[in-house]
């Protein structure tokens, strides 16, 4: 069965309006600061994946839906999990939540690029074994 990688954060005074509301782009942060997390989880030591990597993964496209307002000095639970994998990228949904309630979701589709010719290349097999953990569709990986 699928694992679902799960973080904890909390709104900080700083990332919010007048009113106590998170501004809305903190969210993208917010995802990218579990995303750091979920690629260790996968088995990925960090400084080979974003200080020294034989592969480059940046963000291809991003989403949100905004479902319900952020408070500052509120906690929230990040549950990410991997929804797309092709020959040259993946696809991570992550679920923003406070108790019962789901406040965003968050998509990001990183694709795999050559780090010398800055060419979209193959994502490497032990990217694709590594991300299999939590990877929650019925098809086959490729």
């Amino acid at each position: 069965m699928s694992e679902v990688y799960k973080s904890k954060m909390t709104v900080l005074f700083h990332q919010a309006d007048p009113a106590g509301i998170m501004f809305f782009a903190h969210v993208f942060t917010l995802a990218h600061n579990a995303y750091e997390g979920f690629i260790q989880a996968c088995g990925f030591d960090w400084k080979d994946w974003f200080a020294e990597p034989k592969f480059l993964v940046p963000i291809r496209h991003s989403e949100a839906d905004y479902l319900r307002p952020f408070r500052a000095g509120e906690s929230y639970e990040i549950e990410a999990r991997v929804t797309e994998i092709s020959s040259t990228s993946f696809k991570i949904h992550y679920d923003f939540l406070n108790g019962p309630h789901k406040h965003a979701v968050v998509q990001m589709v990183h694709t795999c690029i050559d780090p010398k010719t800055f060419q979209k290349s193959n994502l490497p097999e032990e990217v694709k074994l590594g991300l299999k953990t939590f990877y929650h569709q019925s098809e086959k990986l490729p």
